[in-house]
């Protein structure tokens, strides 16, 4: 998925991932995952891909407007210890 942001194209294929959240529908089947995006440029970006079970939730990258708050995000040891490198998290 492709998004522009104050004149910078960002393309998700090209970003890193740091951490990840499923989705459910109220009716427990997996809906999608939305994941934090690190760019080249060191952008955060969100991006959420859905497969359709729950039509409240639409296929979206952006650019957010505030901090991006990495609680119930699920993160890899490596994803958490790249967050923490970037100083986005701090582990104790």
């Amino acid at each position: 998925m492709k998004t522009t942001h104050n004149g910078k194209r960002y393309d998700s294929a090209k970003c890193e991932t740091l951490a990840e959240r499923d989705h459910y529908s109220h009716s427990n089947n997996y809906a999608g995952t939305t994941s934090i995006e690190r760019a080249s440029d060191g952008t955060l970006l969100v991006l959420t891909q859905t497969n359709g079970q729950d039509l409240y939730m639409q296929d979206a990258f952006y650019v957010p407007d505030e901090d991006i708050n990495f609680d119930g995000y699920d993160l890899t040891d490596e994803q958490e210890a790249r967050c923490a490198e970037l100083g986005l998290i701090t582990i104790v």
